[in-house]
């Protein structure tokens, strides 16, 4: 082996003594110098880092991770460097396939592989991504989050070329984690926007998360600016780029439709998948996606017609995160629109053909998830029954089969399935969501304000939790988490943040601009809620003891609602 190291495996970490012994254990085969660099570990990181390289450095964190990743090249010595992180694996196999890509290693070329992200065991998402490239101080990332080579800067030196390398990725199994994760990285993409960055990727990721705090507005805003800069560059550059672009702009409109059918604004979205559909090449994904749109908006002719194109032999990885299109999906959503257009039978025959006891459970229950998705209650109801036939329910499904016991005013049935979705997956916070609601329109005040507090502090975003969060707290005589709401609070607004212990009149201040801002969203319950909280703050002001006895009827029974009616097919989801 040469002097030099061929390959350096560049990380950077935090707090992850739970992963990084697995995750340098599967690296050894093929890495030859590993760079780890710690930016703030309060855990044992470092020391078990040292037990396998002599490379840990430790870097500030100062909310930017394309500059931890630049420090991180910055150390490395090999001729070409492979970033991971503590949460990515690499089995023996593709561990095999990276020694044999070293052959290729010229300078000249930079290489994408294809990273699955696993979620509760699951396939959940793939994309390809460059994580291979040659050690050139012109080879640098960007992005203070959703970090990426800026390929702009070398794309004219550097040929990009595609190999058949898998890494594997964990990081998302706790919905907690995960939501916190949420808030920052949409703090970190509104500096970068502040600092005057404006490319489609950055509003691309913001309209994803305001779409994940309940803001569909501002969601809706910014893949709008998406699709305009997309509009602007797609005809003026060279094939292998125009193809990675068009795919960001079909991805852009199925992600506007949803969220206006969302809306209630059913004919733009009817508008935005006519313009798809005219769409020269659509990929198997995206076909499966008009599909499931034009299923919820209850044109299930269409839908079944798109389904049926869906070759899910030629899926292929994209620059994206996406589904990967099983023939369960397939079968499940298509059993939808059958059952609604009154095909019964074709229906359960298309779920038979599965002939495996376990997929044809995964398929019924994935049935009842979407028919609650579309109203379809005693749809739901029938699926689950036949699911049970064939083994215990998930969490996401007792958690849907609650809201119809709901529906149908059988309260006792419809908490007895949120706790039984709790018991299985105490992180679902649908479940909770739904549970808190029941118990405060039963009056059940202290037992409500617990579920919400946790929620909270747990780092639920979403802006109808931390409002009937801190109701309830007015209700129970309670102080509310400032640290855990203020941040919330503020980016939702769009604010810099402001100190947790901000006097009274600020956080009045935040409630009125709440106020206006969901009466501008059409949100009358929310922000009849957001009032009084400004009332609560501004009577506090004075006599801090006083507090409102306010009544939930006071706010409607529409007041706080989960994300939509219940999880869908999991696989469904995207990053």
């Amino acid at each position: 082996m040469s002097s030099k190291p061929s390959l350096s495996v560049c990380m950077i970490v935090k707090n992850e003594a739970s992963n990084i012994c697995d995750a340098l254990e599967s690296f050894q085969s093929f890495a030859d110098e590993i760079v780890v660099v710690d930016t703030g570990s309060t855990d044992a990181t470092v020391d078990l880092a040292r037990r396998f390289t002599q490379h840990v450095h430790n870097y500030p964190w100062h909310d930017d991770f394309a500059a931890a990743r630049n420090f991180s090249l910055d150390k490395a010595s090999g001729a070409y460097c492979l970033w991971l992180d503590a949460d990515d694996r690499v089995d023996p196999l593709n561990g095999s396939k990276i020694n044999t890509l070293k052959q290729h290693f010229d300078g000249q070329k930079a290489f994408t592989f294809e990273l699955q992200d696993f979620r509760k065991g699951s396939l959940f998402c793939s994309l390809r991504q460059v994580r291979c490239v040659p050690n050139r101080r012109a080879v640098r990332f960007r992005g203070r989050v959703h970090e990426c080579i800026d390929w702009e800067s070398v794309k004219d030196t550097i040929t990009l070329v595609n190999v058949d390398v898998v890494i594997t990725h964990h990081g998302y199994d706790d919905a907690a984690l995960l939501s916190k994760k949420i808030m920052r990285n949409t703090r970190l993409l509104q500096l970068e926007g502040q600092s005057g960055r404006d490319d489609p990727l950055l509003h691309f990721y913001l309209a994803q998360s305001f779409s994940h705090l309940g803001s569909s507005a501002e969601a809706m805003k910014h893949m709008q600016r998406v699709i305009d800069l997309l509009e602007r560059k797609r005809y003026h550059v060279g094939k292998q780029e125009a193809e990675w672009l068009n795919t960001f702009w079909v991805e852009a409109h199925l992600f506007l439709a949803k969220e206006m059918s969302a809306a209630e604004r059913q004919a733009e979205a009817r508008r935005l998948l006519v313009k798809l559909l005219t769409t020269e090449a659509l990929d198997p994904y995206a076909i499966f996606r008009l599909g499931q749109l034009y299923q919820s908006l209850k044109e299930h002719r269409q839908a079944l017609s798109l389904f049926e194109l869906v070759d899910l032999e030629k899926q292929m990885p994209a620059f994206l995160p996406r589904l990967t299109v099983t023939r369960q999906h397939l079968v499940a959503h298509s059993a939808v629109s059958l059952f609604a257009l009154g095909f019964r039978e074709e229906a359960m025959r298309s779920i038979a053909s599965l002939s495996d006891a376990t997929l044809e459970k995964e398929v019924w229950e994935a049935v009842g998830l979407l028919a609650g998705d579309h109203g379809l209650d005693t749809l739901v109801e029938d699926a689950f029954r036949q699911a049970l036939r064939l083994g215990e329910l998930t969490a996401a499904a007792w958690n849907q089969w609650g809201l119809v016991w709901k529906a149908r005013g059988h309260l006792e049935k419809a908490e007895a399935c949120w706790h039984k979705a709790l018991c299985l997956e105490p992180s679902l916070e649908s479940a909770s969501i739904h549970l808190g609601n029941l118990l405060w329109q039963s009056s059940r005040i202290a037992e409500a304000y617990q579920v919400f507090k946790d929620l909270v502090v747990n780092g639920c975003p979403k802006l109808p939790v931390l409002l009937t969060y801190a109701v309830l707290a007015a209700h129970v005589g309670e102080e509310i988490e400032t640290a855990s709401v203020q941040a919330a609070l503020n980016l939702w607004l769009q604010e810099d943040s402001l100190s947790c212990d901000c006097d009274f009149s600020t956080r009045e201040k935040i409630y009125k601009q709440l106020s206006r801002a969901l009466e501008q969203e059409g949100k009358p319950d929310l922000a009849k809620m957001a009032k009084r909280l400004a009332q609560r703050e501004a009577t506090k002001a004075f006599t801090p003891r006083v507090i409102p006895q306010w009544s939930s009827s006071a706010f409607g029974s529409e007041a706080v609602k989960a994300q939509g009616r219940a999880e869908k097919l999991p696989r469904a989801k995207l990053l």
